[in-house]
């Protein structure tokens, strides 16, 4: 019984859903146009801003959802980010790292600790993680010209 219990507690990971979250409702949906927002993006040194909306999202987009003391993100962020150097050359193809309730200070030490070198934005609430859901992370959304085309949740499927 014991055994169960731990493996159901290490395969909940980031996943459950605690008292202080809401019920998990999916407000996007493979098929559906990426919400429109706006964030600033921390590139290396350089800081810029992304613009998420269908008209303006061409050819290949990756949205990530994280927060680093999240075991699955902690996971995944660093395959998140070979994926990124894989494809950060091709033309149309772009991919933003954005933290669910983080500030930039711990983002940012993350990065540096792990050495990735993907772009964020650190969002110290749920402004834009609310346009895609209430809960779960890590969240990965495959966009095509501004369209949701794959969502891997709690586990990035190479």
């Amino acid at each position: 019984m014991v055994t169960v219990l731990l493996l159901a507690m290490v395969v909940a990971g980031c996943s459950a859903v605690s008292d202080d979250e809401p019920e998990l409702v999916e407000r996007v949906r493979v098929g559906d146009a990426v919400p429109s927002f706006t964030v600033e993006v921390v590139d290396g040194t350089r800081r810029s801003t992304f613009h998420a909306q269908r008209s303006t999202l061409q050819g290949t987009t990756v949205i990530v959802f994280f927060n680093t003391s999240c075991k699955d993100c902690q996971r995944d962020l660093p395959l998140l980010n070979q994926y990124y150097l894989q494809h950060k050359d091709e033309p149309d193809f772009q991919l933003v790292a954005i933290s669910r309730e983080e500030d930039e200070a711990s983002v940012a030490a993350f990065w540096a600790d792990n050495g990735l070198q993907m772009p964020y934005s650190a969002q110290t609430d749920r402004s834009i993680y609310n346009l895609f859901a209430t809960s779960i992370i890590p969240r990965i959304y495959f966009c095509s010209d501004g369209i949701v085309t794959r969502i891997d949740v709690e586990k990035f499927a190479i």
